[in-house]
């Protein structure tokens, strides 16, 4: 069952698949906050008003996560798209004041699938662990066009 708890390490075993293997697969996610203002009863604009926070695309992360994971023969591939999403919302709720205001600035999605397994040799693996990590990013590009730092 799907549940949120605070960041902090996560327990495996040395012998797991996800180690030794690269049984792993990940997507990269962004949630931001909708830059539309609105305007107040007196009619004025007010940009403080709208705080819709927005997913970009998530449907398309899915199916990319579940094409990862068919390839990698990973089991549970098939899982519900969108049950994964409202997790996902869920945790960009509570993670909401990690989302900086402003254009280019969002909070980074992490969703991670790592095989559990906890024999050496190369098997389908059975147990998997599924989790999801979130992190503040800014612009992607610096004011030059190049490549600049996320956070």
């Amino acid at each position: 069952d799907p549940k949120i708890v605070p960041y902090g390490p996560l327990s495996i075993s040395p012998g797991s698949a996800c180690l030794n293997y690269g049984m792993t697969c990940f997507e990269g996610m962004k949630a931001y906050r909708s830059l539309v203002a609105s305007c107040s009863s007196s009619g004025n604009l007010d940009d403080t008003k709208n705080d819709t926070l927005l997913l970009f695309r998530p449907d398309k992360n899915m199916e990319r996560l579940s094409k990862s994971m068919e390839r990698l023969s990973l089991p549970g591939f098939d899982f519900d798209k969108k049950e994964l999403v409202r997790c996902i919302m869920k945790l960009v709720q509570l993670d909401q004041a990690w989302i900086p205001k402003g254009e280019g600035y969002s909070l980074y999605i992490r969703p991670n699938v790592i095989a559990m397994n906890e024999n050496l040799g190369l098997s389908h693996p059975e147990c998997l662990l599924l989790y999801v990590v979130t992190s503040p990013v800014g612009p992607y590009f610096s004011g030059g066009g190049g490549a600049g730092a996320g956070a």
